[in-house]
């Protein structure tokens, strides 16, 4: 399969370690990606960039979970860690227009998508 820089990918590592992460470099030749590890079940990996073989990734599947405030908030979050300029603006658009639509049709909230605090933690 063939990937892209900034493509979010889960796969396991030659250790056996399950990661997700987004990728950060790519060497086509040697069919191997630098995965920048966002999740993994070896704490230590997580926030490290990890050399996987392509063919040991895929895709991470995607969801529509931009549609609501709380996921949004923790990209926006992501974005700023990463310095990411246009991501950001295009999360905090999407975020007002979000906001203009429930001010709107006058709903109270949206349904809670996950239960983790900023610290990762199940609450």
């Amino acid at each position: 399969m063939s990937f892209a820089i900034g493509d979010w990918v889960q796969g396991r590592t030659k250790d056996g370690e399950m990661i997700q992460g987004f990728i950060a470099s790519l060497n086509e030749q040697r069919n191997i990606a630098t995965v920048h590890v966002v999740q993994s079940d070896h704490d230590a990996a997580v926030g490290t960039a990890v050399a996987v073989l392509s063919s040991w990734l895929k895709p991470q599947p995607t969801l529509e979970v931009l549609d609501y405030e709380g996921p949004l908030l923790d990209f926006i979050e992501l974005a700023l860690a990463t310095r990411d300029a246009e991501w950001f603006a295009e999360l905090t658009e999407r975020l007002r227009a979000i906001a203009q639509k429930q001010e709107q049709n006058g709903e109270e909230g949206a349904p809670v998508l996950h239960g983790r605090n900023r610290l990762g933690q199940i609450f």
